[in-house]
């Protein structure tokens, strides 16, 4: 009986374990394409991005002036222009870079990743979660939840490969 138990502890832990491996790449690929981002935003005119918004919206503007999505993309690029992009590129690049970096402490099994992994969840979940709460948006909001849950699997993970020995 006790065998059995065994069985399916093990294998509760493997699923948490492979849960939290691919939680840990998705923030990678996240982090990436967020430097990625920074470095188009650095280096696209905020000119560009206004035309090219007119152009795409142009048409559906013409026939429905309040259509949602079309007068959203026309805001957003106006508000790109508008508010420093350099802000954004900054805050995409150091928060990109900082998911890619402790992601591969992490993976490199540097035990003072684990803690700080954690503390960048927690501001970067809770900047996420404040934002998406108060405009109401639900990719802010969902992003929250990942960072949440993968908070919550990164402590365990830690607890799991670092044990505190009491004596």
């Amino acid at each position: 009986m006790r065998d059995s138990a065994d069985r399916t502890e093990q294998k509760v832990e493997r699923d948490i374990l492979w849960a939290f491996d691919l939680a840990l790449i998705i923030k990678a690929i996240d982090g990436a394409l967020e430097v990625l981002a920074a470095l188009l935003v650095l280096y696209v005119p905020p000119a560009f991005v206004i035309r090219l918004a007119e152009f795409a919206t142009g048409g559906e503007l013409s026939q429905d002036p309040g259509d949602f999505i079309a007068t959203s993309i026309r805001n957003a690029a106006q508000a790109f222009a508008v508010h420093t992009h350099y802000l954004l590129a900054l805050y995409l690049a150091l928060h990109g870079i900082v998911k890619v970096l402790l992601v591969i402490g992490i993976f490199a099994k540097k035990r003072i990743a684990y803690p700080l992994f954690m503390a960048a969840l927690a501001i970067f979940g809770a900047y996420e979660a404040y934002r998406g709460f108060v405009l109401n948006e639900l990719l802010l909001q969902a992003l929250a939840i990942f960072d949440l849950a993968l908070l919550v699997l990164t402590s365990y993970e830690y607890r799991r490969r670092y044990p505190v020995h009491r004596a």
